[in-house]
């Protein structure tokens, strides 16, 4: 990330800051809630009972499927707040060139608003050919607001979000680092890193792609070709349209509310009649990290409790706390097939560094960890025994799973999570499995470099 010798000085200070203001902290491992003290399931658009089908296929649980199953919707259900939606048609986006057209395409047809938050946007060809939509659109009458995280920002020129404004774009930085914007820097700890767009309030897309040059190329162009960690990223982003796009609104007209001490923006025009779309159900875990709720933290660890076959985990950055690596490893002991698609390069060497530090114990209770080293592995996904997904924006990490805001979507069901799987395992074959003899041999300066590396897992 390209800073200023200001910005630099600003950002680190206001770290030091934050440090000695707030230390917040990760909840104390999994406790399974007492029995009969969780919810009723709640399925917005369609009667409980029906699910089943959805989930399950032509095939009839057993009896301890279904409470297996039960226990495991309704515990997601108190950590999230938020019901199962049925009726929605989803679709994956593997990489920043499928991304990005689709995303374009859907706000270059946008009639009323265009609801954009992103963590990055730079001010290259593809920050410039967002900038030629949005702008296109605001002329023809389309409202357009845009939620960006301060630290992000610094990948574009402000002439360039100063642009944006004076064509009448409402723009919004989230916890600006410079005190001449706003004087409390020590919320500079916390950042904004969703990346969410909803579009007239019925098509929306969440995942964890940017708007930036590294996802200009696929990762699977030039095959052969080792990338730079600078281009062609590895990521995977969803396409959301039916009723679940009311929730993705809600998240965005809530914040903006919030963040301009304003009403939040109400009406058909915003909230659509949404009809279904499809049979996928689908579930938002909102993770802000003032409140300290830490739905994704919690929604992974209840996956991990109830994974019975498989916990496949696709990361960018992996980092987690004590408990979350305990949880992998007593799932991998109890016979579940665990397994990790890592980067093997990165735009950052501590953060790589600090995620192989766990690698020994990991492999050591038969985790297996995959490195991809062609391209930056940058996509937080899973899918845990073919029957529950997530693609969203969070990392394994104290930043993403503490210090940051992010949004997530579980997706419930067989069909989706074979997609899932088959992605998976396409990726896992661009990937080097490390096994633990092989670890074992590293040279003695990467263990140096592990350990000094961990002794900041919380502020990475």
């Amino acid at each position: 990330m390209d800073r200023t010798p200001l910005a630099k000085w600003l950002f680190i200070a206001s770290m030091l800051i934050s440090v000695a203001a707030c230390m917040r902290s990760l909840p104390e491992g999994f406790r399974m809630p007492p029995e009969g003290s969780l919810p009723d399931i709640r399925v917005q658009g369609m009667p409980t009972e029906e699910i089943w089908p959805h989930l399950f296929g032509p095939a009839d649980p057993d009896p301890h499927q279904l409470r297996w199953l039960s226990q495991w919707i309704q515990l997601e259900q108190q950590i999230t707040g938020y019901p199962l939606v049925a009726g929605n048609h989803v679709q994956l986006l593997i990489d920043g060139p499928m991304t990005l057209d689709a995303m374009f395409d859907a706000m270059a047809r946008a009639r009323h608003h265009i609801h954009l938050e992103t963590f990055i946007i730079s001010d290259d060809p593809v920050g410039q050919r967002l900038a030629e939509i949005l702008i296109e659109r605001r002329r023809s009458g389309v409202e357009v607001r845009l939620i960006i995280d301060a630290v992000g920002a610094l990948e574009a020129d402000e002439a360039f979000l100063k642009h944006l404004r004076e064509q009448d774009i409402e723009v919004h930085k989230f916890h600006p680092i410079d005190p001449s914007e706003d004087p409390r820097i020590w919320r500079i700890n916390t950042r904004h890193h969703r990346k969410v767009l909803i579009v007239d309030g019925r098509v929306g897309f969440l995942g964890g792609i940017n708007i930036s040059g590294v996802y200009a190329k696929s990762s699977y162009s030039e095959p052969g070709r080792q990338k730079n960690a600078d281009e062609a990223w590895r990521d995977t982003h969803m396409f959301v349209e039916g009723p679940v796009v009311a929730h993705l609104q809600e998240l965005f007209v809530t914040l903006w509310a919030q963040l301009h001490d304003s009403a939040p923006l109400r009406g058909s025009e915003y909230f659509p009649d949404l009809r279904e779309k499809g049979r996928v159900l689908v579930r938002l875990a909102n993770n802000m990290a003032d409140d300290e709720a830490h739905q994704a933290y919690r929604v992974y660890m209840a996956a991990f409790h109830f994974a019975q076959k498989t916990i496949w985990i696709t990361q960018g950055y992996f980092s987690p706390d004590r408990a979350f690596l305990e949880a992998l490893k007593t799932a991998s002991r109890r016979g579940v097939d665990v397994r990790l698609l890592l980067p093997g390069i990165t735009d950052s060497w501590i953060t790589i560094s600090s995620s192989r530090a766990h690698y020994d114990e990991l492999l050591s209770d038969g985790v297996r960890i995959f490195e991809r080293k062609d391209v930056l592995q940058h996509a937080k996904t899973a899918v845990v025994d073919g029957m529950w997904s997530l693609v969203g924006s969070t990392n394994l990490d104290y930043r993403s799973l503490i210090h940051s805001n992010e949004a997530n979507l579980m997706i419930w069901g067989r069909d989706f999570g074979e997609k899932m799987e088959n992605l998976f395992l396409d990726d896992q074959s661009n990937n080097q499995e490390i096994t633990l003899t092989h670890w074992r041999k590293r040279p003695f300066y990467h263990h140096l470099l592990e350990v000094f590396a961990s002794m900041f897992d919380y502020w990475l």
